[in-house]
């Protein structure tokens, strides 16, 4: 059991203790937590998309449509009811169209095309006109704890008239105009947890439906999708008439969500440690296990079943300049090159462990794709996941620390600093006042006068160490921090930290950081694929492609749908 002593509580959680088992096993936080390991992250088995889906197959969760107030141009009111037990929820959204210079992939702007909430119970009439009201302002709306998450975005400027069109003539999309997104709408943030005041985490009670982390958020984007896809046939509907088509069979799941995600992401990285070390302890874990694994016949068959499903996928992509990632196109030789490493070790006693011992030894995109295709073997459970995901973010702080103990943490979880340059700290951070998002700004071009956002870590670490240095092994740290208080987030950070995967190892405020790596870990582990840099700061991603849709619910969902086959002309000509 880890003491109050070591900075951790000392309540041993679950997460600590399976890692603590598996310590031989589970890969340190060296090659984890390094910046180009986080900027190759690809979904798993446990990203949150796929396990909310997974949870509606497994409790039989009912969802439909219930009102569609739509006119022809795709503006009205929609409203989307989800029974889960008990429990009742609506999506309720709200659609316009706006002028094409309007649309932004930023988080803030002043109208969007889609604006819509999820609230929990029945959809009272005082309720849906607080909706009515609110929603459509979003940050400048007011809920209450009713709604639990808030969300907006736009129709793609490229794709949703095509689709709209194309179906309108009775026709199916043609593959080559849509190969490069893959999705009808984009998203630009889903609000929870307290935001513009709809429902707060900590008030969901144990025994709710939605009691996992970015559950509810999930919810309301796979539903929001599903809002894309009735949108886009309406309006063919209403242009086309009789001779309008629906997407077919091969065409109806294939689309996913757009969303865009810039510098917000880090500033969540930096102040959350111990919710980023549950997102990487479970998949560490996983990839673990798996490598433990012996050979039979229906391991083999499925591992093989995704290397080539995997392949195609990349395959059917561009060649877009994705950099510093690999092009989608790009990574299918590493697929092909995948599956013959995996025939090459069946023989052996541990395959799964030989192919990823193979795989450490490549580029870190094959390592990391290696990775995700491993743990879609494993066989925990996703009750056991949902707890793990739950971290206390609170643990008590020891006030009787002696300067030698934290010395000795910080040496314990920070010895990585000594490849930080102290004099590194060319960039602070801050809250744009305009536009109230995340930004970085050069220190020669704007001093912080104290306005920086305390998210540069490592430096504060390195500056603590110094500190440390020149004190008494044997003094309380409380007694001198009175004396030196700039160093109380350092110290404090230190107490709250001690978990192996919870910073990672990268100086926010070296002009060489690139926020794309930490990002796109994030990204991976909510669900999203088909990364698209737009500049070092912020990406395009698709979420829900192929993943089934309402009118599936009543059937077994498994994860079959995740790196979709585009449709191509023979199977729509088939289909027909």
């Amino acid at each position: 059991m880890v003491t109050a002593a070591t900075g951790v509580s000392a309540r041993e959680d679950e997460l600590e203790a399976m890692l603590e088992r598996r310590r031989s096993s589970v890969r340190p936080a060296a090659v984890v937590m390094r910046p180009d390991t986080l900027g190759a992250a690809r979904l798993t088995r446990y990203s949150f998309s796929r396990m909310m889906l997974r949870r509606a197959s497994t409790d039989r969760w009912l969802a439909r449509r219930t009102s569609f107030q739509i006119d022809a141009q795709g503006r009205g009111e929609s409203i989307y009811r989800l029974d889960i037990g008990d429990a009742m929820f609506h999506f309720v959204a709200f659609t316009t169209t706006i002028d094409e210079s309007e649309h932004t992939d930023r988080v803030v702007a002043n109208r969007w095309e889609i604006t819509a909430a999820l609230a929990e119970g029945e959809l009272t009439d005082d309720l849906l006109e607080l909706l009515r009201s609110e929603v459509p302002k979003q940050e400048d709306g007011r809920l209450d704890s009713r709604v639990l998450v808030l969300t907006r975005g736009n129709r793609s400027v490229r794709f949703f008239q095509y689709l709209v069109d194309a179906l309108a003539r009775g026709e199916q999309p043609e593959p080559d105009e849509v190969a490069d997104a893959g999705y009808i709408m984009r998203s630009t943030a889903f609000y929870g947890n307290g935001k513009c005041g709809v429902r707060s985490f900590e008030g969901y009670s144990d025994a709710h439906p939605l009691n996992v982390p970015f559950r509810a958020q999930f919810v309301a984007a796979w539903l929001f999708r599903e809002l894309s896809y009735d949108l886009v046939e309406h309006c063919a509907r209403a242009r086309g008439g009789d001779r309008a088509a629906l997407f077919d069979q091969a065409w109806r799941r294939y689309f996913g969500l757009g969303n865009a995600t810039g510098l917000g992401l880090v500033p969540y990285a930096l102040h959350h440690p111990r919710v980023i070390n549950a997102w990487a302890g479970v998949r560490e874990l996983a990839l673990a296990d798996v490598r433990t694994y012996e050979l039979t016949a229906e391991r083999a068959a499925a591992l093989e079943w995704w290397i080539r499903r995997a392949h195609r996928h990349f395959d059917e992509g561009t060649d877009d300049d994705c950099h510093p990632f690999t092009s989608t196109r790009g990574l299918a030789p590493k697929a092909a090159q995948i599956g013959r490493a995996f025939a090459a070790v069946t023989h052996r006693s541990l395959p799964f462990d030989e192919l990823y011992r193979w795989a450490a030894d490549q580029d870190v995109e094959t390592t990391e794709l290696v990775v995700s295709l491993l743990i879609e073997l494993h066989e925990e459970s996703d009750e056991v996941v949902d707890r793990l995901l739950r971290v206390d973010e609170h643990p008590p702080l020891d006030p009787t620390l002696t300067i030698g103990e934290v010395r000795t943490l910080l040496e314990t979880h920070f010895g990585w600093l000594d490849s930080v340059d102290p004099e590194e700290d060319a960039c602070w951070w801050l809250i744009s006042d305009n536009t109230e998002e995340p930004r970085r700004m050069r220190r020669d071009r704007l001093a912080p006068d104290g306005r920086d956002v305390a998210i540069d870590v490592a430096n504060r670490m390195v500056r603590l160490r110094a500190w440390l240095d020149t004190e008494s092994a044997d003094a309380s740290i409380q007694t001198v921090l009175r004396q030196r208080p700039e160093h109380r987030f350092a110290v404090e950070r230190l107490q709250q930290t001690g978990v192996p995967y919870g910073e990672p190892r990268d100086n926010v405020c070296a002009v060489g950081f690139l926020p794309l790596q930490l990002q796109r870990f994030q990204l991976a582990v909510y669900g999203m694929d088909n990364f698209k840099p737009k500049s070092t700061d912020w990406l395009r991603v698709t979420l829900f492609q192929g993943a089934p849709r309402l009118s599936d619910m009543r059937t077994d969902m498994d994860d079959a749908w995740v790196l979709p086959q585009r449709p191509s002309t023979a199977e729509r000509t088939e289909t027909a």
